[in-house]
Parts: structure tokens; C-alpha cells; sequence
């Protein structure tokens, strides 16, 4: 896909997302692309955004704040996925559609309190570690529970769903078992969203629940 534009890039993609759909047996709609638009130029996101993408991803708050200063002339739904300093958590709520890795309940309070001083209502995700990976953030499915639980009682806190990001594996069928089981855990939990599934495997995690995939390479092409 080397040297093929943005727009290339998004048509060819939907229409994979939309075999992986039908192969899944899921309804197209039930299935959101999320524009991983980390290290991406300004140029290739108002590109993507006028080929009818509305979400898109940053990982790091300073660049994300960057872009959405230059870009505040467009109706985009930002979201945050990447992991949340303690001492920054407070700078989030009100700029982003959806944050993506609250993992600890120390979060919530910093992300509630600035919730409730403006009046508002944040949508957060819960990071499920679901391969108990040292390197990765995310609470583990015993923590969970209690995660969610807390994050419940915060008033300026709508907890959507669970986020997953399971080991980097070659052959994407070794990454279903993960998927199956944020699958099981977000339906024990009685939440319905799953943002899941990266360039690498998301026909798998479409058949396994995803509702958010978040892909950036071939939406974009590669950062710099």
C-alpha cells in the first residue's frame, strides 16, 4: 500500500472491516474505526476527515492538545488512548469523546473532580491487562470488579466499556483467546463497548465483540 493516499487507504480499509463484519455475522454499524493518528501530520488527519472520519486517537496529551488547536475547525471526536500520568489525568476530561486507559482507580478521582467542577460527563473505558503483561498498563480481571465499581459512584464518569491490547503476536488467531475473554468479562460486567483489535488483527477481534478497532498504519501509512 506504499504511496497510496488517505483516501485510498480508508476506502480499502472499510471494505475489509466490512468483509470481517459479514464474516463475523455483525452489522457493519456495530463497528467504529478509530484513527490511530499518533506522530500523523496535521494534513493526513484533515484528509482522512474529509473522507468522512470522524474519530480519531491520540496516545500523547501534548500532541493531541497541538492538533486539536489546529484542527478546531473541523468537527472531530477525539479520543485518548494512550497511558495516563497521575499528575495529568486532571487536563483530560471535557477535550476528548472518550478516554480509553483508565486502568487504576487513583484516576478517578482527578478525572471526576474536574468532571463535576465544569458540569460535564466523560466517557472512559476500563484497560482490561488481559495477558497480564508487566509492560503494559491495565487493571487485572480480579481488579475489575472493584475498578468498576469505584468508577460507578463518580458522577462526571460514564464508563463505556473495556479497552484491550493483547501481546503482539505474528499469526492473529493466537490473539482470539484474549479477545474471547474481554469478550466474557465485558458481558459479566453489563458493559457493551469493546475497543479492541489493532492493523494486525482486527478481522479477529471484529468476529469476537470489537466495537471500536483502533488502527493507524493503514489508515495513515507509516509515522514518521
Amino acid at each position: 500500500m506504499v504511496g497510496l493516499s488517505v483516501a485510498d487507504r480508508l476506502k480499502s480499509l472499510k471494505n475489509r472491516i466490512s468483509q470481517a463484519c459479514q464474516a463475523g455475522s455483525r452489522d457493519v454499524k456495530s463497528v467504529h474505526l478509530l484513527a490511530v493518528s499518533k506522530l500523523q501530520s496535521v494534513e493526513k488527519i484533515r484528509e482522512a476527515f474529509a473522507c468522512g472520519q470522524v474519530d480519531f486517537a491520540e496516545n500523547y496529551f501534548q500532541e493531541a492538545e497541538e492538533k486539536q488547536s489546529a484542527l478546531s475547525d473541523l468537527a472531530i471526536r477525539w479520543h485518548f488512548i494512550g497511558r495516563i500520568q497521575s499528575n495529568k489525568a486532571k487536563f483530560l476530561p471535557g477535550k476528548f469523546y472518550a478516554i480509553h486507559s483508565v486502568d487504576k482507580i487513583s484516576l478517578l478521582e482527578p478525572l471526576n473532580a474536574v468532571c463535576v467542577k465544569q458540569n460535564i460527563v466523560q466517557n472512559i473505558f476500563l484497560q482490561f491487562n488481559v495477558a497480564s503483561e508487566s509492560t503494559k498498563g491495565g487493571a487485572s480481571k480480579n481488579e475489575m470488579r472493584e475498578l468498576l465499581e469505584a468508577a460507578r459512584k463518580c458522577k462526571g464518569l460514564k464508563v463505556l466499556g473495556l479497552m484491550v491490547m493483547p501481546p503482539l503476536l505474528e499469526d492473529s488467531e493466537l490473539a482470539r483467546p484474549y479477545f474471547v475473554e474481554a469478550r466474557e468479562l465485558c458481558k459479566e460486567l453489563g458493559l457493551s463497548e469493546l475497543s479492541m483489535g489493532t492493523s494486525g488483527d482486527y478481522p479477529v477481534a471484529i468476529a469476537e465483540g470489537a466495537t471500536w478497532v483502533r488502527i493507524g498504519s493503514e489508515v495513515f501509512g507509516e509515522r514518521k
